[in-house]
């Protein structure tokens, strides 16, 4: 019986020598190299330059501290300065919240120029560029405005841009995709761009609208080429007189469709309009 006894003790002593082995030899270098490891990954914002600040997609600052340690808008270097105008439609009350918003934000990363356009009267002591436009108010549907703004973007830069956006001040714009699926395009083409649209179903019949005639939504955006600019803002005032309904994207659609010849371009057209060899994703 006292046999049995010493040698359970023995296996139980061996077995705790064995693990004890295994696990010095096994786990404990293993807990020393990950720790070393948590070590090097520290993060180090003086060795990557940034000093608090944050760098885009381009490589410039777009978030750079001020003294304070809050961050202030920087435009990163572009060389493409004299690619695309966006104006962005806003209002007085928004000016201060979602115009500042914007500018702060993918504004920055825009390749060209960003202006925001509001009603007569709006304070333009905001530190953003806002356009007062004249004899215009905040009213809504905005279809005055949107055709004010797209003839002030004729009259002061139809030749410093090859594209031309309209904007709502909510949207948030991937200006990297934008600028490469647009480089991919003739500028020098009579092409409007934006999300096809031919009105809500309650709405068929009374848009004005003709079999296989539609319209690009201006809730997304809308894109034109110098080219759809050209032939149609000098007969604006025309288009303001002969409107049909009071939806604002519907208006500027049937107006470039009238005086620019062509329409909002279906999604199996983006295809035509693309040389064979390109490829763009979103």
């Amino acid at each position: 019986m006292a046999g049995r006894s010493r040698r359970a003790w023995f296996s139980v002593l061996l077995g705790l020598v064995v693990g004890f082995t295994l696990a010095s030899r096994l786990i404990l270098p293993k807990a020393t190299e990950l720790k070393r490891a948590g070590q090097k990954r520290k993060a180090n914002p003086a060795a990557c330059g940034l000093h608090g600040g944050l760098r885009n997609e381009r490589g410039g600052v777009l978030w750079e501290p001020q003294a304070d340690g809050s961050p202030t808008t920087v435009k990163p270097d572009s060389s493409s300065k004299s690619f695309l105008f966006v104006g962005v439609m806003t209002a007085q009350k928004y000016l201060n919240s979602r115009a500042v918003a914007a500018h702060r934000t993918w504004a920055q990363t825009i390749p060209g120029r960003v202006e925001f356009f509001s009603s007569e009267g709006s304070d333009t002591s905001i530190p953003i560029p806002i356009v007062a436009l004249r004899n215009v108010d905040d009213s809504y549907p905005p279809q005055k405005k949107s055709f004010m703004m797209l003839k002030y973007m004729h009259d002061h830069y139809l030749d410093k841009y090859e594209w031309f956006m309209r904007a709502d001040d909510d949207v948030y714009i991937k200006s990297e995709r934008l600028e490469s699926f647009l480089r991919s395009l003739n500028s020098s083409e009579a092409i409007f761009l934006g999300q096809t649209g031919m009105g809500a179903r309650d709405e068929l019949g009374k848009l004005a609208l003709e079999p296989g005639e539609n319209f690009c939504m201006g809730g997304p955006g809308v894109i034109m080429s110098r080219e759809v600019l050209r032939r149609m803002v000098p007969h604006i005032r025309e288009c303001l007189q002969e409107m049909y309904t009071t939806h604002e994207d519907v208006e500027v659609g049937r107006c470039v469709r009238r005086f620019a010849k062509v329409q909002c371009v279906w999604s199996y057209e983006v295809g035509i309009l693309l040389p064979p060899s390109s490829r763009v994703f979103f």
